[in-house]
């Protein structure tokens, strides 16, 4: 089930939340992932993504701490914007840079 919540912030600072991962808003205007990305939870985070979009994106996913095939496929999705639009991944732990690398995803930028 999923649970969409503002917790105890302002309303533009949860995009999504559900039980295994939460969708933040920064005051950068960069969006924050914590928690697991995957098959459960991919659309809606997703649909929250791309929600919030108005132009190039940054996803710090310094907490993310686990994503299946189907969570990078997320993540690979948006960076496939018909207007070209940047995606850059931020705070990428060690691990996901390399499977990133071997899937060799060239529209999502790490730095």
């Amino acid at each position: 089930m999923t649970i969409i919540s503002s917790f105890e912030s302002t309303p533009h600072d949860v995009l999504y939340v559900d039980q295994q991962i939460s969708v933040r808003s920064s005051d950068d205007g960069s969006i924050s992932l914590a928690g697991q990305l995957d098959l459960t939870n991919g659309d809606a985070v997703a649909s929250a993504l791309s929600g919030s979009r108005a132009g190039a994106v940054i996803v710090d996913v310094a907490e993310l701490k686990f994503v299946d095939l189907y969570g990078l496929r997320t993540l690979a999705m948006l960076a496939d914007d018909p207007l070209g639009l940047p995606v850059r991944l931020r705070n990428v732990q060690p691990s996901l840079r390399r499977l990133l690398g071997l899937l060799s995803w060239s529209s999502l930028q790490i730095g």
